[in-house]
């Protein structure tokens, strides 16, 4: 048994690495950048196998609570690099596609799949529902990141179509996209209320429900 779990460890780590080592290889991420363009030559072909790498990883430990709690911890690990690169080094660059902002988006996924994989190790379907606060929690997360994203998106296309129509430069759409995605974190939080509210109430009516029986049973 705890060979396997070596093996599998070995596997899911081994294919995360391979990533990282393709992603700077090919160009995609920089340390010594300084001119805010990021790389001109990158290697798509070693850019799409990278992208194998972590989905490899994640369905590899998926089947193990232990190994998706590990993954999850190292996925924190390049979290905290990441974050701790982009405030410390000015010359770091992760550019996919002529986009800086592409390092915003794998550092929130990242946490994002961190977060579901350390969540659903921790708290297994083993447990009660109603104990998975771990897993509700990485459940809300992702939720809100994915309402942030369309508002910004819905956002920047709305006034791209009514303040930028003659394709202005100065054109500040993508701000006020983002305006759009920190109002949508408002309505995100009274979702979750209602939700949790919701689930409250219907656990505490299950529960009653249970207790009654178990008087009628005894009777």
């Amino acid at each position: 048994m705890v060979l396997g779990d070596l093996r599998t460890a070995v596997l899911y780590v081994g294919l995360l690495a391979m990533s990282l080592v393709l992603l700077a290889v090919g160009g995609f991420v920089q340390f010594d950048d300084f001119s805010g363009d990021g790389s001109n030559e990158w290697n798509l072909p070693l850019g799409a196998i990278a992208v194998v790498g972590p989905i490899g990883a994640v369905l590899v430990a998926w089947k193990d609570a232990k190994a998706r709690v590990w993954l999850g911890v190292a996925l924190g690990v390049l979290f905290g690099f990441l974050l701790w690169q982009k405030i410390a080094n000015d010359g770091f660059r992760f550019i996919w596609h002529q986009d800086e902002g592409e390092l915003a988006q794998l550092t929130v996924v990242v946490v994002l799949v961190a977060a579901v994989l350390v969540a659903t190790g921790v708290q297994s379907k083993s447990e009660p529902a109603a104990g998975r606060w771990l897993v509700r929690a990485a459940i809300y997360l992702c939720g809100c990141a994915v309402l942030v994203l369309v508002a910004v998106v819905a956002g920047t296309a709305y006034y791209n179509a009514t303040d930028c129509e003659n394709a202005d430069p100065d054109c500040l759409s993508l701000l006020g996209g983002m305006a759009w995605g920190v109002f949508s974190l408002p309505v995100a939080a009274v979702a979750i209320v209602v939700i949790e509210v919701v689930l409250q109430r219907g656990r505490k009516r299950r529960r009653a429900e249970s207790g009654e029986t178990a008087l009628e049973n005894r009777s």
